[in-house]
């Protein structure tokens, strides 16, 4: 535990609670939790965003292997948290959204400041927030446009992070619980 960071604290709140941010706490276990975000970067009345993090305070993913528990648990976390994200998408009947008839799941993490407490974010795969990256295979594949100064650019559209409506974030936060026990 780090003294003044926020997601060490939220680490000691119990499943269903609320953190000042506004998520709920969806997973508790083996030194890990996740939270439900109550915003999401794609469409709020279907999308949203699960936040996996370790109950310690660690830096960067290769912390994880200090511990065989700790990666072994990881490894379990993140494959429940995909598998009850999957759920969800499949009681609302996703797969219709891409042309393969597919439910897409989406991770981010990083570890972009040595103080920085790691996470991992799970969310729909889909609209906005489902577009190609620069690590993906098919970003290159873009079409390329060119600005004034010749410099070539893939254009993409914005993304903005938008409130989960408090009904859908109690039914998602109840589903993902029930989901992850």
């Amino acid at each position: 535990m780090e003294k003044g960071c926020n997601l060490c604290d939220e680490s000691k709140l119990d499943l269903g609670e609320k953190t000042p941010y506004g998520a709920k706490v969806i997973y508790k276990k083996d030194g890990w939790f996740a939270t439900l975000s109550p915003k999401t970067g794609g469409n709020p009345e279907k999308d949203f965003t699960v936040q996996l993090m370790p109950m310690g305070h660690l830096n960067h993913i290769s912390e994880i292997s200090k511990s065989l528990n700790l990666a072994k648990s990881y490894g379990i976390a993140f494959s429940k948290i995909s598998k009850a994200v999957t759920k969800i998408m499949e009681l609302e009947n996703r797969s219709s959204e891409n042309d393969e008839g597919i439910i897409r799941v989406g991770t981010y993490g990083k570890s972009k400041h040595p103080e920085e407490h790691f996470h991992i974010k799970i969310f729909p795969w889909t609209g906005n927030i489902g577009q190609p990256y620069t690590v993906d295979s098919t970003f290159e594949h873009s079409r390329r446009y060119t600005d004034k100064d010749g410099e070539a650019f893939i254009k993409m559209k914005p993304v903005e992070k938008m409130m989960i409506k408090p009904e859908r974030m109690q039914y998602l936060s109840d589903k993902l619980i029930s989901f992850l026990k």
